[in-house]
């Protein structure tokens, strides 16, 4: 029977300690805003480069996996194939398109081998334009590929046909379109479709028999192979032979990746002359690899940004405490007069933690709106990227808020809640 009025006691209690906890905010709306700032300032760091992180690798992670997930990735460098080699690296010859038959017929667990011939973006001093009509674009980029090279890495055409073999045989000067091309060059023309459309390149011209629907997955929602002029890789081996950098695509048979990994290292140890003691002169990835890289990376800036956001929270966790020292000492009186009516210890701790919790958990909410606005503001800049707080960093920043201003206000707190009433009754 005894129970019913001790939680309607408690719950009294507790509303009363929240409401005079909000009071007392509201009462000091300035000190109290420049008390948060650090909290904010945490927040918004955490949730923010969450938000980054986790939308970035999600893109990529989709961008790798459309490449194909039965695909072994296989290159002379670690780097990526428009970037310059490393000292380390830059001595290493680079992969051949005629490997790729020798993988595929040697491999047991290989079902089949795509070649893609990167050629350079500037060229004899010049960088390489493309042009249809009256449109021009110098931020195409040029790549040979083999017949088979689309259906490996699972692209998906809007409109027309990939190579054929003859076509790829004969070095026929036809081209396929990634979707930014094909919008940059025929969009603005009024022309619905780029098929059969000529295009210039290096002063020759070639016929558009396929146009690529937009890729999805990339960096910062920009997929690389939406800017790509796909010719015959034999075209690109005749026009451009400076161009080298060559990346093979091994697609395993059902189930047996790990087995074509191994089979296409030892195939191409072969094919490039490598001694036992000799290490790999190349790189073979996966897009399970790929992604658990870019975690670690990902891990690896995380902590850097929990360590920045501790900084901040430290220090609002700092100016939360001053804020509530004042408090205890600006209402002293108060303090007394209300243990003298009868007010429990505990129920002024409870007040003045629920205070500090409160300022906290403004700064917590302020902080993960901001950090929302700027990831909207991401979002509309770069309409291919999503940048939406994940909810477990929004539940994070809101706990780690929340916490820091209780573990600030703790002492503070239990100061008032150990006041002599007589003595604070006295105070002026």
């Amino acid at each position: 029977m005894s129970r019913k009025p001790i939680m309607i006691t408690w719950k009294t209690a507790s509303g009363e300690s929240f409401n005079l906890a909000v009071e007392s905010v509201r009462a000091n709306p300035s000190r109290s805003m420049l008390a948060i700032v650090g909290i904010v300032i945490g927040i918004v760091t955490v949730v923010l480069v969450a938000t980054v992180l986790a939308n970035l690798r999600n893109s990529v992670a989709l961008l790798f996996r459309e490449l194909g997930t039965d695909n072994v990735f296989a290159f002379h460098l670690s780097g990526d194939p428009y970037q310059p080699a490393s000292d380390a690296e830059a001595r290493r010859r680079p992969l051949e398109v005629s490997f790729g038959p020798v993988i595929a017929r040697e491999g047991d667990a290989v079902r089949e081998v795509a070649a893609q011939l990167i050629v350079p973006t500037v060229v004899n001093g010049r960088a390489l334009t493309v042009r249809a009509g009256g449109n021009v674009s110098d931020t195409a980029l040029i790549e040979g590929a083999t017949a088979n090279f689309f259906d490996v890495v699972g692209a998906e055409f809007a409109a027309g046909r990939p190579f054929t073999d003859l076509e790829v045989r004969a070095g026929a000067r036809v081209a396929v379109l990634g979707a930014n091309l094909a919008r940059a060059l025929f969009g603005e023309a009024g022309i619905t479709s780029a098929i059969g459309q000529p295009v210039a390149l290096g002063g020759e011209t070639y016929m558009v028999v396929g146009e690529l629907a937009p890729r999805r997955g990339g960096f910062f929602g920009e997929n690389r192979q939406d800017n790509v002029l796909s010719i015959p890789v034999t075209a690109a081996e005749r026009r451009y032979p400076e161009a080298e950098a060559t990346v093979l695509y091994v697609r395993a048979k059902p189930n047996r990746r790990a087995e074509a990994y191994r089979e296409t290292e030892t195939i191409l140890r072969k094919l490039r002359r490598l001694g036992p003691d000799q290490p790999d002169d190349f790189l073979l990835s996966t897009s399970d690899q790929i992604i658990q890289t870019l975690d670690r990376v990902s891990a690896a800036i995380g902590l850097a940004t929990i360590g920045l956001a501790a900084v901040s929270l430290l220090i609002g966790g700092i100016g939360i405490a001053n804020v509530m020292i004042i408090a205890v000492t600006e209402r002293t009186r108060e303090i007394g007069v209300r243990l003298a009516i009868g007010a429990r210890r505990r129920d002024v701790l409870r007040q003045f933690l629920l205070e500090a919790a409160l300022l906290a958990t403004a700064g917590g909410v302020m902080g993960v709106l901001v950090a929302s606005l700027i990831g909207l503001a991401l979002t509309g800049l770069m309409p291919g990227f999503e940048a939406v707080a994940p909810l477990w960093a929004v539940a994070t920043g809101l706990a780690a808020s929340t916490a820091t201003g209780v573990l600030a206000g703790y002492l503070p707190a239990q100061r008032a809640a150990r006041l002599d009433p007589v003595e604070a009754l006295r105070y002026e």
